[in-house]
Protein backbone atom coordinates (compact mmCIF):
# COMPACT_ATOMS: atom_id res chain seq x y z
CA UNK A 1 0.00 0.00 0.00
CA UNK A 2 2.65 2.55 1.39
CA UNK A 3 4.48 1.92 -2.58
CA UNK A 4 1.65 2.22 -4.36
CA UNK A 5 0.77 5.39 -2.57
CA UNK A 6 4.13 6.96 -3.08
CA UNK A 7 3.74 5.76 -6.88
CA UNK A 8 0.55 7.40 -7.18
CA UNK A 9 2.39 10.72 -5.30
CA UNK A 10 4.89 11.03 -7.87
CA UNK A 11 2.70 10.60 -10.84
CA UNK A 12 0.27 13.29 -9.65
CA UNK A 13 3.50 15.67 -8.49
CA UNK A 14 4.83 14.46 -12.47
CA UNK A 15 1.26 15.36 -13.67
CA UNK A 16 0.82 19.18 -12.01
CA UNK A 17 4.75 19.70 -13.21
CA UNK A 18 4.19 19.00 -17.11
CA UNK A 19 0.61 20.74 -16.91
CA UNK A 20 2.05 24.08 -15.38
CA UNK A 21 5.02 24.01 -17.87
CA UNK A 22 2.87 24.13 -20.70
CA UNK A 23 4.18 20.36 -21.98
CA UNK A 24 1.08 19.02 -22.03
CA UNK A 25 0.07 18.73 -25.62
CA UNK A 26 -3.56 18.15 -26.76
CA UNK A 27 -3.94 14.83 -28.98
CA UNK A 28 -7.11 14.66 -30.75
CA UNK A 29 -8.61 11.51 -31.98
CA UNK A 30 -12.16 10.07 -32.82
CA UNK A 31 -13.50 7.35 -30.64
CA UNK A 32 -16.61 5.25 -29.67
CA UNK A 33 -18.06 6.46 -26.43
CA UNK A 34 -19.56 3.39 -25.36
CA UNK A 35 -16.31 1.22 -25.58
CA UNK A 36 -14.04 4.01 -24.18
CA UNK A 37 -16.33 4.33 -20.93
CA UNK A 38 -16.75 0.32 -20.72
CA UNK A 39 -13.07 -0.19 -20.85
CA UNK A 40 -12.26 2.05 -18.00
CA UNK A 41 -14.55 0.99 -15.99
CA UNK A 42 -13.24 -2.42 -16.43
CA UNK A 43 -9.79 -0.69 -15.78
CA UNK A 44 -11.27 0.35 -12.13
CA UNK A 45 -13.19 -2.64 -10.84
CA UNK A 46 -10.00 -3.94 -9.12
CA UNK A 47 -9.62 -1.56 -7.29
CA UNK A 48 -13.48 -1.46 -6.00
CA UNK A 49 -13.78 -1.96 -2.36
CA UNK A 50 -16.07 -5.14 -1.27
CA UNK A 51 -19.29 -5.12 -2.69
CA UNK A 52 -18.85 -1.77 -4.60
CA UNK A 53 -20.18 -1.52 -8.10
CA UNK A 54 -19.81 0.90 -10.78
CA UNK A 55 -23.39 1.84 -12.94
CA UNK A 56 -22.41 2.67 -16.19
CA UNK A 57 -24.83 4.52 -18.69
CA UNK A 58 -23.92 5.57 -22.40
CA UNK A 59 -26.38 7.70 -24.27
CA UNK A 60 -26.36 9.72 -27.29
CA UNK A 61 -24.19 9.74 -30.49
CA UNK A 62 -21.75 7.08 -30.97
CA UNK A 63 -18.62 8.81 -31.99
CA UNK A 64 -17.02 11.69 -29.60
CA UNK A 65 -13.61 13.48 -30.50
CA UNK A 66 -11.16 15.05 -28.30
CA UNK A 67 -8.00 14.17 -26.21
CA UNK A 68 -8.03 10.14 -25.06
CA UNK A 69 -5.57 9.86 -22.91
CA UNK A 70 -6.93 13.49 -20.79
CA UNK A 71 -10.39 12.09 -20.95
CA UNK A 72 -9.22 8.74 -19.24
CA UNK A 73 -6.92 10.31 -16.67
CA UNK A 74 -10.14 12.35 -15.91
CA UNK A 75 -12.12 9.87 -15.49
CA UNK A 76 -9.40 7.28 -13.67
CA UNK A 77 -9.29 10.24 -11.05
CA UNK A 78 -12.92 11.05 -11.13
CA UNK A 79 -13.76 6.86 -9.80
CA UNK A 80 -10.83 6.49 -7.85
CA UNK A 81 -12.58 9.31 -5.86
CA UNK A 82 -15.66 7.80 -5.73
CA UNK A 83 -14.00 4.27 -4.65
CA UNK A 84 -11.82 5.84 -2.06
CA UNK A 85 -14.45 7.75 -0.16
CA UNK A 86 -17.32 5.88 -0.54
CA UNK A 87 -18.06 2.89 1.73
CA UNK A 88 -18.15 -1.02 1.23
CA UNK A 89 -21.10 -1.93 -0.55
CA UNK A 90 -22.01 1.46 -1.89
CA UNK A 91 -22.19 2.31 -6.01
CA UNK A 92 -20.86 4.62 -8.02
CA UNK A 93 -22.66 5.96 -10.71
CA UNK A 94 -21.06 7.28 -14.06
CA UNK A 95 -23.27 8.20 -16.93
CA UNK A 96 -22.18 9.84 -20.16
CA UNK A 97 -24.43 11.28 -22.98
CA UNK A 98 -22.69 12.71 -26.83
CA UNK A 99 -24.88 15.29 -27.69
CA UNK A 100 -25.15 18.08 -29.98
CA UNK A 101 -21.29 18.03 -30.31
CA UNK A 102 -20.68 18.09 -26.32
CA UNK A 103 -19.97 14.84 -23.73
CA UNK A 104 -21.31 15.59 -20.50
CA UNK A 105 -19.77 12.59 -17.92
CA UNK A 106 -21.53 12.67 -14.52
CA UNK A 107 -19.74 10.50 -11.74
CA UNK A 108 -21.95 10.13 -8.25
CA UNK A 109 -21.22 8.33 -5.31
CA UNK A 110 -22.81 7.55 -2.28
CA UNK A 111 -19.99 8.08 -0.05
CA UNK A 112 -18.51 10.52 2.68
CA UNK A 113 -19.47 13.83 0.95
CA UNK A 114 -18.33 17.11 1.26
CA UNK A 115 -18.29 19.68 3.82
CA UNK A 116 -20.15 22.87 2.27
CA UNK A 117 -17.46 24.95 3.44
CA UNK A 118 -14.49 22.71 1.85
CA UNK A 119 -16.35 22.44 -1.51
CA UNK A 120 -15.31 26.34 -2.87
CA UNK A 121 -11.35 24.83 -2.10
CA UNK A 122 -11.48 21.53 -3.58
CA UNK A 123 -9.71 22.77 -7.02
CA UNK A 124 -6.94 23.99 -4.78
CA UNK A 125 -3.23 22.21 -5.03
CA UNK A 126 -2.69 20.18 -2.13
CA UNK A 127 -6.52 20.93 -0.05
CA UNK A 128 -7.97 18.04 1.24
CA UNK A 129 -11.47 18.83 2.85
CA UNK A 130 -11.68 18.11 6.76
CA UNK A 131 -13.84 15.14 7.22
CA UNK A 132 -10.91 13.10 5.22
CA UNK A 133 -8.11 13.43 6.65
CA UNK A 134 -8.25 9.53 7.91
CA UNK A 135 -7.95 8.47 3.95
CA UNK A 136 -4.92 8.26 2.11
CA UNK A 137 -4.82 11.37 -0.68
CA UNK A 138 -2.53 13.90 -1.89
CA UNK A 139 -4.68 16.49 -2.52
CA UNK A 140 -3.82 16.91 -6.45
CA UNK A 141 -6.23 14.86 -8.09
CA UNK A 142 -9.13 17.33 -8.42
CA UNK A 143 -6.83 20.14 -9.30
CA UNK A 144 -5.26 17.98 -11.94
CA UNK A 145 -8.64 16.98 -13.29
CA UNK A 146 -9.61 20.94 -13.41
CA UNK A 147 -6.88 21.43 -15.61
CA UNK A 148 -7.30 18.59 -17.55
CA UNK A 149 -11.16 19.64 -18.62
CA UNK A 150 -9.83 22.99 -19.19
CA UNK A 151 -7.48 22.29 -21.93
CA UNK A 152 -9.90 20.31 -23.68
CA UNK A 153 -12.08 23.68 -23.03
CA UNK A 154 -14.82 22.11 -20.87
CA UNK A 155 -16.28 22.70 -17.44
CA UNK A 156 -16.40 20.56 -14.50
CA UNK A 157 -19.47 20.91 -11.76
CA UNK A 158 -19.17 19.43 -8.19
CA UNK A 159 -22.42 19.16 -6.10
CA UNK A 160 -22.39 17.58 -2.70
CA UNK A 161 -23.82 16.54 0.68
CA UNK A 162 -22.46 15.51 3.82
CA UNK A 163 -22.96 11.82 4.14
CA UNK A 164 -24.65 11.75 1.06
CA UNK A 165 -22.46 11.69 -1.57
CA UNK A 166 -20.80 13.79 -4.34
CA UNK A 167 -21.92 14.17 -7.96
CA UNK A 168 -19.44 15.33 -10.43
CA UNK A 169 -20.33 16.70 -13.91
CA UNK A 170 -17.79 17.58 -16.48
CA UNK A 171 -18.84 18.78 -19.76
CA UNK A 172 -16.61 18.93 -22.76
CA UNK A 173 -16.81 20.31 -26.45
CA UNK A 174 -16.25 18.00 -29.57
CA UNK A 175 -12.89 19.20 -30.55
CA UNK A 176 -13.68 18.01 -34.43
CA UNK A 177 -12.49 20.90 -35.94
CA UNK A 178 -9.23 21.36 -34.09
CA UNK A 179 -5.99 20.32 -35.49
Amino acid sequence: DSVNHLNELLEDFLSIGKLEEGKMGISVSAFTVKEFMEDVVDEMRFHLKKEQEIVLTTSGEPIFVTDKRMLKNILLNLLSNAIKFSPEGKKIYMRAENADGKLSITVKDEGLGIPEEDQQHLFSTFFRAKNVSNIQGTGLGLPIVKTYVTLLGGVIELQSKLNEGTTITVRLPSLQNTN
